[in-house]
């Protein structure tokens, strides 16, 4: 096996989806960067880490990909995106991997230190349409 195909094999792609909205990002995983020790890192870096583990049955590169995709959604809701270009990608996986606890960006590498790059984004802010007044007693 070629080093080339060794690097394609360890790049998976994901969709992590919110369960109750059509929020949905899609990522590039190259295996070979985001290894259990440094999904461990990554993990324990933020708070909660124990029940990522456990809602992933203890696959801690897993519960990573999920906690990547949920920042990078809940960042998304700001403003919106919907995204499947190479371009807007490379700049979404550039800035995500500048934030706190994702390790930068290294020079060459569309996936960063984290070992994760965006693909595609489909999150809506709520219209107007989405949301109801209702009034309440006092």
């Amino acid at each position: 096996m070629s080093d080339s195909t060794a690097t394609e094999n360890a790049i998976k792609r994901y969709i992590v989806k919110d369960t109750w909205k059509d929020f949905e990002v899609t990522l590039e995983v190259d295996h070979s960067i985001l290894t259990e020790e440094r999904a461990t890192m990554i993990n324990e870096f933020w708070m909660d880490h124990d029940d990522r583990l456990d809602q992933e049955n203890g696959n801690v590169v897993r519960a990573v990909i999920r906690l990547a995709g949920t920042s990078l959604i809940n960042t998304f809701l700001d403003g919106g995106a919907s995204f499947s270009d190479t371009s807007t990608g490379d700049y979404v996986s550039s800035s995500f991997h500048d934030e706190e606890g994702w390790g930068g960006t290294i020079a060459g590498s569309a996936y960063g230190w984290c070992g994760i790059r965006v693909i595609a984004a489909d999150v809506e802010q709520p219209s107007f349409d989405d949301v109801a007044l209702v009034e309440v007693a006092l």
